[in-house]
């Protein structure tokens, strides 16, 4: 079978979740003999790169501007694609769902999947003007494609309730990595082993980092905590985050970590934060319970789907506000460690039985076979969940 990729940055991923999820599922299609095409954005990749791990890689130009870049990228890349042979174009994100009709115009018999990966047009970054053309995206994906999947149950709910559609989820997945001692870091930022609280994602405003560094500043601790992360086309917010850290010197900006620095960095951390308010399903969050590290997390629907709405696997504040971050870290930083030991090997053996990408990617060979030998209904998605229970 032939794939066509298209809203990824592309690959090899070292920014942002999707291109990340692009890189696991799409490696291993290929090695179960099919064939994938991700159109890249020049610039994101190394322009001299046309294959990675056996994924082709086509790299576009476009505009290097917040609100142009990803649509005139996507425009590109369904131009190429319609006439290519690949049989299914796949698309991720809601963005770029805003040209789904240019393949229903010109290649009707390719069939189109779309993978949602979060409500897009809620992202804090968008004006007004860019919220509502990503929102019309969001309606497009809900009616322009054959086969429609989530990364997360609270995303197949919305889709379903909003627009009455049927659609998939295939959760993201993640790879069980060996701890790494301390080297790099200790050299680098001057950390030890279990001496900090971790938060690794974009610094963005719908992350909420900076209520964690609220937060942070109230609690008496002597742990550190590392922000390991950078700028999103938030240039403004990541320099209010350093103005509002300027009088802690505990608190740590690492900018993006990759490779072995970022292995280092999950590996020794006390605790894992996450004070997203936006999310699909974070692969951030998943790596860090990779690792066996505790986690503490906003109440959102896709933290709670993972990590439990009675707190098995994981911590959550009560709320968003900052005195209930605040009052979970003390309590958490005040319990045993043995305790926080247990809830992250607890977390990790969820992680290892349910974010397996191996099955995960068996799952979207599936959708693929189904999709491609069907017409989009009800009924073929009720089919594939019914196989998915076979796997």
């Amino acid at each position: 079978m032939k794939i066509a990729v298209v809203g990824s940055r592309g690959v090899p991923a070292t920014f942002g979740g999707i291109e990340k999820h692009c890189e696991e599922i799409y490696s291993r299609l290929v090695q179960m003999g099919h064939f994938v095409t991700i159109y890249a954005r020049k610039g994101y990749i190394d322009n001299r790169i046309n294959e990675y791990k056996g994924i082709k890689i086509k790299p576009l130009w476009t505009f290097k501007s917040k609100h142009l870049e990803a649509t005139f990228h996507t425009f590109w890349a369904l131009l190429h694609a319609v006439f290519s042979d690949a049989d299914i174009i796949h698309f991720h994100a809601q963005g770029p769902c805003l040209f789904a009709w240019i393949p229903k115009l010109l290649s009707p018999n390719k069939k189109l999947i779309f993978t949602c990966h979060g409500i897009d047009w809620q992202r804090n970054k968008w004006n007004f003007l860019a919220s509502n053309i990503i929102r019309l995206g969001e309606i497009f994906s809900a009616t322009f494609f054959d086969t429609q999947i989530t990364v997360s149950k609270s995303l197949e709910e919305y889709y379903r309730n909003k627009y009455s559609i049927n659609p998939i989820t295939i959760i993201n997945g993640v790879t069980i990595s060996s701890i790494k001692e301390l080297e790099l870091i200790k050299e680098k930022f001057g950390l030890n082993e279990k001496d900090y609280l971790l938060f690794v994602g974009r610094l963005v405003p719908e992350k909420a980092p900076h209520k964690l560094i609220e937060a942070y500043k109230q609690t008496k601790t002597e742990k550190k905590l590392v922000l390991v992360g950078g700028s999103a086309s938030t240039d403004s917010y990541v320099a209010h985050l350093k103005d509002l850290a300027k009088d802690d010197k505990r608190i740590i900006f690492t900018s993006y970590l990759y490779g072995d620095e970022l292995k280092e960095i999950y590996s020794n951390a006390y605790l894992y934060v996450s004070t997203s308010e936006l999310e699909g399903l974070p692969l951030t969050l998943l790596e860090a319970m990779s690792y066996g590290i505790p986690v503490l997390s906003s109440p959102i629907p896709p933290h709670i789907e993972v990590i439990g709405k009675n707190e098995e696997y994981g911590y959550l504040f009560n709320s968003e506000k900052v005195s209930d971050i605040k009052e979970k870290l003390e309590f958490i930083l005040s319990q045993p460690q043995l305790d926080l030991i247990k809830k992250g090997l607890k977390g990790q053996e969820r992680i290892r039985t349910q974010h397996n990408w191996e099955s995960i990617t068996k799952k979207l060979e599936i959708v693929y076979n189904f999709t491609r030998r069907n017409k989009n209904s009800d009924k073929l998605t009720t089919t594939i969940k019914r196989r998915f229970a076979l796997t």
